[in-house]
């Protein structure tokens, strides 16, 4: 078996599995000019299909053009946290019935694909007509026909869980922020390249890939792993970039 991966820039991914099921993860394609994050190299028109949308947690640079591509591909369903499923419903008229709600340690199956949320160390905070929604953020863990399994970390800090979801899950490839975005002209950075690679031996993965940065840090984040963790292969994807992935 194996698993197509395209890089779509910043946090945003493309899964394809060997039936041709699609997944986005955190689609962030236009960019936000106000947080220094740049437009990736896939606009929402072309994109071919889309069958799953997973969302980490609320935050604009996560759930870039979701909901648009939500309305665009009716047949696609949404994967979130609670915060994010009261977004789509507000904002963009996404029925209920289209959206599973997600909590650490919550399961959902869809065909060949199993999406397992797990806990990240973050916030997931929207604005609503009538104030602030606060929500759970989360990490997945994707499971492609029972073999294949990846981690995509979303926003998260480093904490000891990361250990223990390498121990009890075993991924093979993990998606891992770096970076962050523009704050008074510093960024605002959860998982520093250091602490990142110290993840990725946690997880015991075979493949890291850095996402969610804009200077150097995906280059810091491999030579950090050449150091920490030299058994795991750092892959740095440009936007745009695939690569396929099989046991």
């Amino acid at each position: 078996m194996a698993v197509q991966m395209r890089y779509l820039g910043w946090t945003a991914f493309e899964l394809v599995t060997e039936q041709g099921t699609r997944v986005l993860l955190d689609p962030m394609l236009a960019g936000r000019p106000q947080d220094g994050v740049p437009p990736g190299p896939v606009s929402m028109e072309e994109l071919e299909r889309v069958d799953l949308v997973l969302i980490t947690h609320a935050a604009a640079d996560h759930v870039g053009q979701a909901f648009a591509i939500l309305q665009r591909f009716p047949q696609a369903r949404l994967v979130c946290d609670v915060a994010t499923r009261y977004r789509a419903m507000e904002e963009a008229g996404i029925p209920d019935e289209r959206i599973y709600r997600m909590v650490s340690g919550v399961q959902f199956v869809f065909g060949e694909v199993t999406v397992k949320a797990l806990a990240a160390q973050h916030l997931s905070l929207a604005r609503m007509p009538t104030g602030f929604l606060s929500a759970q953020p989360l990490s997945y863990l994707l499971t492609i026909e029972g073999r294949e399994r990846i981690f995509f970390g979303g926003d998260t800090s480093l904490h000891g869980d990361l250990r223990l979801y390498g121990e009890l899950y075993q991924p093979h490839v993990a998606m891992l922020g770096v970076g962050g975005v523009d704050v008074h002209g510093q960024s605002l950075t959860e998982l520093p390249p250091e602490e990142a690679a110290l993840v990725a031996k946690w997880l015991g993965v075979r493949v890291a890939i850095p996402m969610h940065y804009r200077f150097q840090e995906g280059e810091e984040f491999i030579a950090a792993l050449h150091r920490e963790a030299p058994q795991v292969k750092g892959l740095l994807l440009q936007p745009g970039e695939r690569f396929t992935f099989h046991l």
